[in-house]
């Protein structure tokens, strides 16, 4: 089905960019095998200083950025990851791929991160991370968690899978966490062509198990001698391709104009849904987030969901239901029980289109379309 009004129209920018991106892409297709290398290494330096970090690692995708954080944390098996259920599975699953336990915690209503006043008291004898997610690219309250981890012992791993070029108390987000983790898929607000993450860390020792993972394990300090190589780890060959690095070099010094664009369109649709049935996030004054989507409540989520997509607006229900209704943890996961505020918003969070490429008529199609459609349910 074609969208009037669809999730992504990375394609559009793709087109506007052909030249810049085929200059890119020609000398990791036709030149020396080495400039995959090269360019990786370029943007892994270049996303560091966007995001105010010492170190960044790029990767396969998010989900394995993920596990490799934690396990460049030292996360292991019996051991306890303090998170969230609304959120992709990538979250527990990177957790549980560790042989550690998801332990979930409640969120936030305005906002929808974790409630940061309700971590400590999930703390137990085997807890060593909290991993908070910047859910639609909000962020979490990850400064409130730090003297908490601090206290405890424990590592911040933040999932930014979402929150590309948002900010919390004036700083890029991930700088409150040990380490952090931002996704390139092709939805995401810096998308490459495929998959891919970055994973950021101002930990010199976090930095160095993280290369050690990403590449087999191979640990050339080790090598005996000319031609024979040591490995010190079972690692993984899960390094980011040359080539969505190379279209991902081009992407980013657009970051902060597509933010901008994304921030511009969430505020218009905020505004025009005003005195409507629809509740918008609300966020704390230090929060500057960027939007995936925009994520509204609604009491009739479904009729609202149906209504839109036949109208040409590609809505979509995003997290719902949370993780622990899965069937793969149907033997159930710590803190489950506990999570009314985020049972209740599985039950009406609709997505609204934040692509960039979004004219300004097509947002205000968007916000009548979903003001008549509420007006008559």
């Amino acid at each position: 089905m074609t969208f009037r009004v669809p999730r992504s129209r990375a394609s559009e920018t793709h087109r506007a960019l052909r030249a810049e991106i085929q200059a890119a892409l020609d000398p990791i297709l036709f030149g020396d095998y080495h400039g995959s290398y090269e360019i990786r290494a370029e943007l892994e330096s270049a996303f560091a200083a966007a995001v105010g970090a010492r170190h960044a690692v790029a990767v396969h995708s998010g989900t394995i950025g993920l596990f490799l954080a934690l396990r460049a944390c030292s996360i292991t098996t019996g051991d306890e990851v303090i998170t969230v259920a609304n959120s992709d599975i990538s979250t527990t699953g990177a957790i549980s791929q560790c042989g550690a336990t998801p332990v979930l915690c409640d969120v936030f209503e305005d906002d929808y991160t974790i409630n940061s006043d309700l971590v400590e008291a999930l703390i137990t004898s085997k807890t060593r991370a909290i991993l908070p997610v910047d859910l639609h690219g909000h962020p979490a309250n990850v400064k409130a968690l730090r003297p908490i981890a601090d206290q405890h012992g424990l590592k911040i791993v933040e999932d930014a899978a979402l929150a590309t070029g948002a900010r919390d108390y004036s700083q890029p987000v991930g700088r409150f966490a040990d380490a952090a983790m931002f996704s390139f898929a092709p939805f995401k607000p810096l998308g490459s062509a495929g998959n891919g993450a970055m994973v950021v860390t101002d930990d010199d020792d976090i930095h160095e198990e993280l290369r050690l993972l990403t590449g087999y394990g191979y640990n050339p300090a080790g090598d005996v001698r000319s031609g024979y190589q040591d490995y010190s780890a079972e690692g993984y060959n899960v390094p980011l391709d040359g080539l969505q690095a190379a279209l991902l070099l081009v992407k980013l010094p657009r970051l902060r104009e597509w933010t901008e664009k994304r921030r511009a369109i969430a505020a218009a649709l905020e505004a025009g849904l005003a005195g409507s049935a629809a509740r918008s996030p609300r966020f704390r004054p230090e929060s500057a987030p960027t939007f995936r989507s925009y994520a509204i409540r609604t009491a009739h989520q479904d009729e609202l969901h149906q209504g839109l997509r036949a109208a040409g607006i590609e809505a979509v229900i995003h997290y719902a239901p949370p993780i622990h209704h899965y069937s793969v943890y149907a033997a159930g996961l710590p803190g489950a029980d506990n999570l009314p505020v985020t049972e209740m918003l599985a039950r009406q969070y609709v997505n609204l289109p934040v692509t960039p490429e979004l004219t300004a008529d097509e947002v205000n199609y968007m916000i009548e379309t979903t003001r008549n459609l509420l007006q008559n349910m």
